[in-house]
Formats: structure tokens, C-alpha cells, sequence
């Protein structure tokens, strides 16, 4: 009698619940099969650097973590919709058809939709989703819009195919209410469950983190099993909680290991004021610059200028992305929102603004891109810098009809532009070109692409086409009174893939970049292997314009090898820094606060043996952390404005 009890109960249980449970089950098939294409396409991104790490890779703890996150999001965006269809008594067709349905379609389209993006976009930014989205989505959508009636064609079938999907999943399930069908038992289980857990406090607090993971994974782990929805909302709503107060030491200490207040000793004193010009190079790793990579691009300009310049051949940018590496540049300062820096509710932290420092000894600033208006913000973070003027595509006049660049007008045409500014600008200035001729999807003028080696790869192809811009300004440049007055500096914002058709990176290498500067009065070559990073390129530049205040920068002066750090800071992602110095690089994790892998890069080029238990390491592992829990707490302190 009780087994046939138990029976007639479990088969009850299923058929009043069934469909909720199917409802819950084609969610969680389409989730995991978007995490599934998420994995095998990038993969390689997510695990290049720590084969043969501790604790690495997929794993059930892996798995068990996807479905909860998985699981959750699906309660979260979906029990409101029970609770609808269940109060509903009166005119319920009407409130289905014009309030649950949309609301159910729209909610749950726009959760895949951000996970497919993330499918595609996660090896630019080496993260899920975040509310920097908004500041870099409308250049995705004008390649989309760009490109042959079959893409879009194919693009909005599959749109389609989803928004239809989920529509008659909804219809399904309310078709069952109108047959009798109301929440009991497993569904209110469900549905509960959601509900109760912010009663929980401390416990609700850390489950509904998207880092909350990191307590059995690895942040490479963590990647994996999150949900773009997941980390997009919560960037949203912790808005700049990512830059809570770190107090790993004393704040004496903290100063001492890495001090960020300091003044910079003038190069000569009574020397003639130079005048800089800044080339920002985008996505320019070092490989296009490296004599024994397969990268390594024919540039009749840059091998020509090298031999005359000071070049840096063991430099690190801060990031993987332009808007951050831009405040690296030009403020000395990391970026540790989740939006960019001069988007964020810190823009009144104390820095040192480039501009505003160089008007005190009376320099002329402005900025040149040849993207549309304030791209990016760049507008709001050059103004918020100082800097006096800012070019864009909408001022460059008879420029704007000639064949652009996806993102704006081509390299050639926006540094004859500027040439004509720097002749009309009073010296001495400072003059700023961020190029985007290198940016992905690296489209330059077809009548060059046409003359370059087949055997390149688009991005080889696109810095080639750089290097013949660069080549044309400076030869119009040279017989002009202020050249041999001014000090030229070449810094990437980032780097980036030399062949995203066969990746090749890992904690180091995707962070290596070049810098050089080029002064025409010294005509002097110098190779220089001090690790130094994109944070010395501010004190360079005001050291060359003989600032002699204070500064606050997480650099020194590339002009003084006294002044540097000794090591180089990145962020490889949200809440995972690392700390590189001449032989070793340790990444930490800012959410846990625990080291995660320490290789020796020198010994261990494809950096597949983390050293992180190693007890001869302990050493290693406590200098080194030592200085990025500085670099942190630091950071954190100024955002706050605790340091002035």
C-alpha cells in the first residue's frame, strides 16, 4: 500500500509540475549549450598559460558550479513570471498577451543574447560581461551592420529562431495554467528557495556573488562556469564596490614598497623646453618588433628609427583593453572598475592631469584620433586630463570623404591632419595620436593591402600599413622648424594577437609590448632592457616638459632608470592582477586574496609549470606578493582619495 501510495503521490507530483520542469529543463539545455560553444572557442584563451597547473581545468567541481550559476539565473529571471501567472484571476489573456509574454521573451533573449556575445567578444577583454559592455557595444553593431545581406541575413534568423523558441515555451506553459495547472509542491519549492535567500544575509551576500566560485576554483575556473548575465547585472548594481579599501599592511609600508606620491629629479636644469608628441599605437605587441618571431613585421620606418632611438625592449601594458590602457598612459594610474576609469563615479580622485601639469610651464596640448566623437569617452577623458583640445573625424574637413577604417578615418590621412595642427600649435606642446588603422578588424586601404606579403596575417598586414603612415608624416615633418626641437614616444594602449588564427599567448607575452622614443638632436641608438611598463610613459613626458611638482604615478621616468619600479603590473581580467619582474610572474587574486600561480617565464617560456607549491618558491612568492598587495591597496587608498 505505501509503494503504490509513494507512486500515485511521485506521478502526481510530476504531472501537476511537468510543466514547470520542462519550462526549467529547455532553459538549461540552451544555457549549457552555449557554455559548451563558450569553452571549445575559447579554451586555448582561457588555459594557455597553466597547463599543468595545480588544481587546473574542468573538472565535477567545474561542473557542479555551471549548473548552480546556470540554475539560479534561470529561477531569477523566471520566477517572477510564476508568480504572475498564478496571482492572475482577471482578464488573464490580456495580461499575458501584453505583460508576461513580453516581459518572458524580452527578459530571457536578452540573458542568451549576452552569453553569445561572450562566445565571440571574451578573447578581447579576457572576461564575461560587464557593464563596460555599454561603452564599446556600438562598434560591434556597426561592423554587424557593415558586413554582406547573408551574415545579417543569418545573424537575424538566429535572432529570430531564439525570440520564437521562447515564445512558445511561454505559450506552452500558459496554456497549462488556463488547463488547470498551479503552483504546488516542487515549483513552490523552487520558487521559495529564490525568494527566502536573501533572508539568509551573510550566506545570500556571498551565493549571489559571480565570484563566489572562487572559493573551490581558479579564477581561470571561474570564467567557465559564470553566466554573462550574471556578472553584467552585478556590475551594474555593486557599480564601484570593485574598488573597496584593500588593507593588506600598514599604509607606511604600502608607501614604501610602492610609493605613488613622488617628484622626479629635472633631467638638466635651464635646459630648452622640448616638444613632445605621443604616438598611442593600437593593439601593437611586441612580437611585430621581435627579430626572432614569426611576427616580426618588414617596417622600413620603425627598423630605420630604431636605430636612432631609445628602444625598450622589455615593456608590459597594464591591460588588455584601449580604455584602459589610455588612463595607464596618460594619468600613470590603473584602471580597477569595471567601466572605464573616467566613466566612473572616481573621477575626482586625486591624479596628476597631463595637460593641466604641462600648462604650468606653458605647453600647448591636444589630441588627435580619427574615430567619430568621443568614441570610447576619449573626449571625456582627455577634458578630464587636461588636455586643451581634442581632434576627432568631425573636424578633420576634406579628410572625412576619403575611404575610412571601420572604426574611423585611415592612419595616412589623420597624421597628415595632424602635422597641419602641430604647425599651427604654439611650442611647445604636447601633441597625441591614437592610431586605429591597427584596430581589429585591421581593414585597411585596399590599394596597400594589395602590395603586402600574402603571407602576412591581417594584423602583420595592418601594422605594415602603420609604419608607411608613420613614414609619410615624418617626411613631411622633418624639414619643419619644430622636429629637431621635439622628443617623439611610441606606446601600444595594448596588446593584442599578431594571428588570431593561430593563438600563442599566455600571462607574459600578452602583456609585452614595445615603447621608443626618438629625440632627432641626440640621433643616438639605444636598446634598453629595464622592465618597465606603460605607467613610466607620464613621468617621461613631464619630465621632458621639466615639471618638477609632485606627481602621482604607479610609474617612474623612462629617462630615469633610478625612478623605476623594477616591476610591472597587469590585469588579466575582474579581480585577477599579476606582478611580473625580470624572471618571475605571479598572478593574485584580488576577490580571494590568494595567489594562484607563480611561473618562472625565463626557464619556462610556455609557463606550464606553476611553481606555486614549490617550497624553494616561498621566497618568490612572498616578495612579489608583497608588491602587488601594495599595488592594490595603493590603488584603492587614491580612488578614495586618502592619498593627495
Amino acid at each position: 500500500m505505501k509503494i503504490k501510495f509513494l507512486l500515485s503521490s511521485g506521478k502526481g507530483i510530476w504531472k501537476n509540475n511537468k510543466p514547470f520542469i520542462v519550462f526549467v529543463f529547455i532553459l538549461f539545455v540552451i544555457y549549457s549549450l552555449i557554455k559548451i560553444i563558450f569553452y571549445s572557442n575559447n579554451q586555448h584563451f582561457i588555459f594557455n598559460d597553466i597547463q599543468g597547473g595545480v588544481g587546473e581545468g574542468v573538472n565535477l567541481t567545474v561542473l557542479k558550479w555551471s549548473l548552480v550559476t546556470d540554475l539560479m539565473i534561470i529561477l531569477l529571471i523566471n520566477v517572477p513570471l510564476l508568480f504572475l501567472l498564478q496571482l492572475s484571476r482577471w482578464k488573464f489573456n490580456v495580461i499575458f498577451t501584453y505583460i508576461i509574454l513580453p516581459i518572458f521573451v524580452v527578459g530571457n533573449s536578452f540573458v542568451i543574447f549576452l552569453n553569445v556575445v561572450d562566445v565571440f567578444y571574451f578573447k578581447f577583454h579576457f572576461q564575461r560581461a560587464d557593464a563596460d559592455l555599454f561603452h564599446v557595444i556600438d562598434y560591434p553593431l556597426k561592423k554587424l551592420f557593415g558586413l554582406n545581406f547573408f551574415i545579417i541575413a543569418a545573424f537575424l534568423i538566429i535572432i529570430g529562431s531564439i525570440i520564437l523558441i521562447l515564445t512558445k515555451l511561454c505559450k506552452s506553459f500558459y496554456h497549462s495554467f488556463k488547463m488547470g495547472f498551479r503552483c504546488n509542491a516542487i515549483t513552490l519549492l523552487f520558487a521559495g528557495t529564490l525568494l527566502l535567500i536573501p533572508f539568509y544575509m551573510n550566506y545570500a551576500k556571498k551565493t549571489l556573488l559571480p565570484t563566489y566560485p572562487l572559493v573551490n576554483l581558479s579564477s581561470k575556473q571561474l570564467i567557465i562556469v559564470q553566466n554573462s548575465f550574471h556578472t553584467f547585472i552585478y556590475s551594474l548594481l555593486r557599480n564601484n564596490h570593485d574598488a573597496t579599501i584593500k588593507n593588506y599592511m600598514s599604509i607606511k609600508q604600502a608607501e614604501q614598497e610602492l610609493p605613488i606620491k613622488k617628484i622626479l629629479p629635472l633631467l638638466k636644469e635651464n635646459q630648452a623646453q622640448k616638444n613632445i608628441v605621443l604616438f598611442i599605437m593600437e593593439s601593437v605587441p611586441y612580437d611585430f618588433f621581435d627579430s626572432t618571431s614569426e611576427y616580426k613585421v618588414q617596417m622600413p620606418f620603425f627598423d630605420s628609427i630604431i636605430q636612432k632611438s631609445t628602444f625598450f625592449n622589455n615593456a608590459f601594458s597594464y591591460s588588455l583593453e584601449s580604455n584602459k590602457g589610455i588612463t595607464a598612459v596618460l594619468a600613470g594610474t590603473p584602471t580597477l572598475t569595471d567601466v572605464p576609469l573616467y566613466h566612473s563615479a572616481f573621477t575626482n580622485m586625486p591624479i596628476t592631469a597631463i595637460g593641466t601639469a604641462l600648462q604650468k610651464n606653458n605647453y600647448e596640448s591636444f589630441f588627435c584620433i580619427g574615430d567619430d566623437f568621443n568614441n570610447f569617452g576619449f573626449a571625456e577623458c582627455v577634458n578630464w586630463l587636461g588636455i586643451k583640445k581634442y581632434y576627432c573625424r568631425n573636424n578633420m574637413g576634406k579628410f572625412v570623404t576619403l575611404p575610412p577604417h571601420y572604426m574611423g578615418l585611415q592612419d595616412e590621412d589623420v597624421l597628415n591632419f595632424m602635422g597641419n595642427k602641430i604647425d599651427e600649435t604654439k611650442q611647445p606642446f604636447l601633441a597625441i595620436n591614437y592610431n586605429i588603422s591597427t584596430h581589429y578588424p585591421y581593414d585597411i586601404p585596399a590599394g596597400y593591402a594589395n602590395k603586402i606579403d600574402n603571407r602576412y596575417t591581417d594584423a602583420m598586414k595592418s601594422m605594415s600599413y602603420y609604419d608607411y603612415s608613420l613614414h609619410q608624416f615624418f617626411n613631411g615633418a622633418k624639414n619643419k622648424s619644430w622636429f629637431n626641437n621635439t622628443i617623439f614616444i611610441f606606446c601600444p594602449d595594448h596588446w593584442m594577437f599578431p594571428n588570431d588564427k593561430k593563438i600563442n599567448f599566455n600571462a607574459v607575452n600578452s602583456h609585452k609590448i614595445p615603447i621608443i622614443i626618438y629625440d632627432p638632436s641626440l640621433n643616438k641608438k639605444t636598446t634598453n632592457s629595464s622592465l618597465v611598463s606603460q605607467f613610466d610613459v607620464l613621468g617621461t613626458i613631464l619630465n621632458i616638459g621639466q615639471y618638477n611638482d609632485s606627481i602621482i604615478s604607479y610609474g617612474g621616468s623612462l629617462l630615469d632608470i633610478n625612478s623605476l619600479n623594477k616591476v610591472a603590473f597587469c590585469k588579466m581580467n575582474d579581480g585577477l592582477y599579476q606582478v611580473i619582474d625580470t624572471s618571475y610572474v605571479l598572478g593574485f587574486s584580488a576577490k580571494s586574496n590568494k595567489v594562484e600561480y607563480l611561473f618562472d617565464y625565463n626557464t619556462d617560456k610556455n609557463l606550464k609549470i606553476n611553481l606555486l607549491k614549490t617550497s624553494s618558491a616561498k621566497p618568490i612568492i612572498d616578495r612579489l606578493t608583497t608588491k602587488i598587495k601594495a599595488f592594490l591597496q595603493n590603488s584603492t587608498r587614491q580612488y578614495h582619495s586618502y592619498i593627495h
